[in-house]
């Protein structure tokens, strides 16, 4: 209302980074659409939840049930008069990793082909060894133990390549005299490519730990820019704080309220989420 009743008098909604980042935020969250004329809207009014009780309000007016915190309106309680949707839904349904694991091998693995190629250019996702060795995730091909894992992700290096554009694969690697080579491979779907990430950390027993901060009313999370299209949406209920180092990571603000939800969220990807008051 503010925007449209006061727009000519503060300009552009784009020439404004804080109303335009509270917009954008308010459209990942679902609580608001832009028409292709460019006006923004309300959803329909409905309470998001969790089984066990929180909610946030999208497309309500506020009331005084409600606790506004960053972009959105929480409930302490159940929502009372208000359709719900579960917050499962809300992200976008997704199987348990082992189940989802399974079955896309399954569709993949017809598509393997031979390579017959160095792997020197490629890195391979070893969470296993990443673990033992208190090191990255992501492994040059010289160091990889095969240890019995019949398909390993990899990727290009970023160095030939976009570092936001490269391919994923799933590969079959063998030793040979000059080194590791790629025996076979099959290119993955971008959006697979994450969710394997996670379920092979499940499957080698190398799943993720993730702490938080909480000070006051704001919980500070870091993570790898590496979540599925569809837990990644629970960032929209928080906001990047900046200052993140290395650039394959994010540092993240939420609201003490949205803390459950973001650890739902990442309870499906099999990361475990502690957090400290300070």
């Amino acid at each position: 209302m503010i925007d449209g009743d006061l727009g000519g008098l503060l300009g552009s909604a784009d020439a404004r980074p804080l109303t335009k980042q509270v917009l954008e935020a308010l459209e990942k969250a679902g609580d608001l659409w832009r028409s292709p004329g460019g006006y923004w809207h309300s959803t329909p009014p409905r309470a998001v939840s969790l089984s066990d009780g929180p909610s946030f309000l999208l497309g309500v007016v506020p009331n005084s049930g409600t606790v506004a915190a960053g972009a959105l309106r929480y409930l302490a309680g159940r929502a009372n008069g208000i359709i719900e949707q579960r917050f499962d839904d809300w992200l976008g349904y997704a199987e348990p990793l082992g189940a989802w694991m399974a079955k896309a091998l399954k569709k993949y693995r017809p598509g393997l082909r031979p390579a017959g190629i160095s792997a020197d250019h490629l890195e391979i996702y070893a969470p296993d060894q990443a673990l033992r060795q208190s090191r990255s995730r992501w492994i040059n091909p010289q160091e990889l133990e095969l240890s019995g894992v019949a398909l390993r992700l990899c990727r290009v290096q970023a160095k030939p390549t976009s570092l936001y554009d490269r391919p994923y694969y799933l590969g079959e690697f063998e030793h040979s005299g000059s080194g590791l080579s790629l025996r076979r491979a099959v290119m993955l779907k971008h959006e697979h490519a994450r969710r394997f990430r996670f379920a092979y950390d499940e499957a080698l027993g190398a799943s993720r730990r993730l702490e938080f901060k909480q000070a006051d009313d704001l919980a500070q999370i870091t993570l790898a820019k590496d979540l599925p299209i569809e837990e990644a949406r629970v960032l929209a209920l928080g906001w990047e704080l900046g200052g993140a180092s290395p650039p394959s990571v994010y540092r993240m603000g939420f609201p003490v309220q949205a803390v459950p939800f973001v650890a739902h969220a990442l309870r499906r990807l099999g990361i475990k989420l502690k957090g400290a008051v300070s």
